[in-house]
């Protein structure tokens, strides 16, 4: 699992397609993100916020995970989110992930649950 999430945040940094994603999120994913469209769902919903991150941000960004606890179908873990606007404003976040999954047959995760908090927010 911790190489998946270092791939994943990899992708992120890049600012790759939203289709580079895709793959690994169930077509019905819970994509709990701040800032997500709560009008609409699953794959839909991913889509309309990575075109909003790409409107927002430019390459690269920077994850930078810590405190990785997986087992069974979840995974949770800090990110410290850097990145420069493109009106030249730097933004830094601390957030809270949790994810829930399946198993593929290939052993690759499927994720099934994304969610994403400020750390203001998750310890509250």
């Amino acid at each position: 699992m911790h190489s998946f999430i270092a791939d994943w945040f990899g992708r992120f940094d890049r600012l790759e397609p939203v289709e580079a994603f895709l793959a690994d999120l169930h077509p019905n994913v819970d994509w709990d993100m701040p800032d997500a469209d709560p009008n609409l769902e699953g794959r839909a919903r991913v889509r309309a916020w990575c075109a909003g991150v790409m409107d927002t941000f430019q390459r690269p960004t920077e994850h930078h995970v810590t405190g990785i606890t997986a087992g069974g179908s979840t995974a949770s873990f800090n990110v410290t989110f850097r990145a420069l606007t493109l009106r030249g404003r730097t933004i830094e976040a601390h957030v809270r992930e949790d994810w829930r999954f399946e198993a593929r047959p290939n052993g690759r995760p499927l994720i099934t649950h994304y969610s994403a908090r400020l750390l203001e927010e998750a310890n509250s």
